[in-house]
């Protein structure tokens, strides 16, 4: 299964449909997520048709302002379950892995000053299911200065406050490939800025379902927003071998060689703003060790019985 998120900035104009079917024709997704269509469902609903799509539902903007659009391929595979002009949420049914998960389709407020509004709106979304849950779209914020590229800083209140959010709410960034900036003033002077607002970000139990996923950016034409595919790759797990998981052997700790690998590994060096993904990378990085130290053990171990 694939996901398009892309912020159209106005689908009234025809070289921006066009520009969005072609986009549809190339990446062959099953679900289009848009932020800032500035168009009523009537007129989505023929964008719609023109896709040779069944599912189609519209959150209509406020004036010439905002207005998203959630379009799926077919009829039974998304059911809407709940909508405001900053979100559409969905459960969506995966044939392939024969579940329903919750996707949140997502637009931070483009106001700085009603932004954490938008942060409150992730914690009732959070708070209304415990199942594998991923959103996607235009956050319109960054996380880190890294994020962001020309212009001035990014005051450090509000990425703190992106960051308690997706903290809070147990929410992990899914990375990207490709273009890491996804939204650009295009400029061609020295106010010229980048930043990267897009994005795609999941709970556990989603990330853990989906593990071989990919978030690719997509440059668009004439577009200040480039769109993002989300790619569940579920065609490439068919005749791959299962992998091993991982499970801690209670005899490392009791070894004080074991003992020492897990005390380095978990003093490695801070390098993210991300407390959570600071704990995440040590737990990596603890456990990648113990394998190689154990797996050298063994060898040993096997070598005194020879």
């Amino acid at each position: 299964m694939k996901i398009l998120s892309w912020n159209c900035q106005g689908l009234g104009n025809p070289q921006t449909v066009q520009n969005l079917l072609l986009l549809v024709k190339d990446k062959t997704p099953n679900v289009v997520f848009l932020m800032e269509t500035k168009l009523v469902a009537s007129k989505v609903e023929g964008i719609k048709r023109r896709l040779g799509w069944e599912g189609c539902f519209v959150v209509d903007p406020m004036g010439r302002k905002g207005g998203l659009a959630l379009l799926w391929c077919k009829e039974k595979e998304v059911e809407i379950l709940n909508y405001s002009q900053h979100h559409i949420n969905a459960m969506v049914r995966s044939e392939e892995k024969k579940m329903s998960w919750l996707l949140s389709g997502f637009y931070g407020h483009p106001v700085v000053s009603k932004r954490k509004n938008t942060w409150d709106l992730l914690s009732l979304l959070n708070s209304a299911s415990e199942m594998p849950w991923c959103v996607i779209g235009d956050f319109n914020e960054i996380l880190c200065q890294t994020e962001k590229m020309g212009g001035r800083p990014r005051p450090e209140t509000q990425m703190v406050d992106f960051r308690k959010a997706l903290d809070d709410n147990r929410l992990f960034d899914l990375g990207w490939k490709g273009n890491k900036y996804t939204w650009s003033n295009k400029h061609m002077d020295s106010t010229f800025t980048k930043e990267r607002l897009d994005r795609a970000v999941a709970n556990l139990k989603w990330s853990e379902t989906f593990c071989d996923r990919v978030v690719e950016t997509l440059n668009v034409v004439q577009s200040d927003h480039m769109a993002l595919m989300l790619d569940l790759r579920q065609q490439y797990l068919v005749n791959r071998k299962r992998r091993r998981l991982f499970r801690f052997e209670a005899k490392w700790i009791r070894d004080e060689e074991g003992a020492g690998v897990v005390e380095r590994a978990w003093r490695r060096a801070d390098v993210d703003p991300n407390p959570i993904r600071n704990i995440q990378r040590k737990l990596n990085g603890c456990k990648g060790d113990l394998i190689r130290w154990g797996n050298s053990k063994d060898k040993e171990v096997i070598a005194l019985l020879k």
